[in-house]
């Protein structure tokens, strides 16, 4: 009687993954719908500037030691949204090429960028 095997219920159904969605932590769940909502942002193209027009906001900025915005001219293959818009001070230049805060920006990639002490603090809302 001791060495028995012991039989399970035949009637019991194991609902497998299913019992388990309910142990997902909170932090977990924030982070997900934080990347959701990341993935389902649609940041629409500001006008497109000329290379002048660019030029001319990178000399100003340069001269008064303003930080800029720039949104790169890279649109998303998926919704058509661009990408988000890069924050910074110019810490250097060539020819082709800007750095903001050590990352380097080919000029022909920029499709908008403005000075970014000109933005009313409720403009970036959204």
């Amino acid at each position: 009687m001791a060495n028995e095997p012991i039989e399970l219920n035949h009637h019991y159904h194991d609902r497998g993954i299913k019992k388990y969605l309910g142990f997902y932590l909170s932090e977990h769940t924030r982070e997900l719908h934080h990347m959701d909502e990341k993935h389902s942002t649609y940041h629409v193209g500001k006008p497109m500037m000329d290379f002048d027009e660019i030029l001319s906001v990178i000399n100003e900025s340069i001269l008064k030691q303003v930080p800029v915005r720039i949104q790169p001219n890279i649109a998303n293959s998926d919704n058509g949204s661009f990408s988000n818009e890069l924050v910074g001070k110019i810490q250097g230049y060539t020819e082709t090429t800007i750095y903001i805060d050590e990352l380097p920006i080919e000029l022909s990639l920029i499709r908008h960028i403005e000075l970014a002490s000109e933005m009313k603090w409720y403009q970036g809302l959204d």
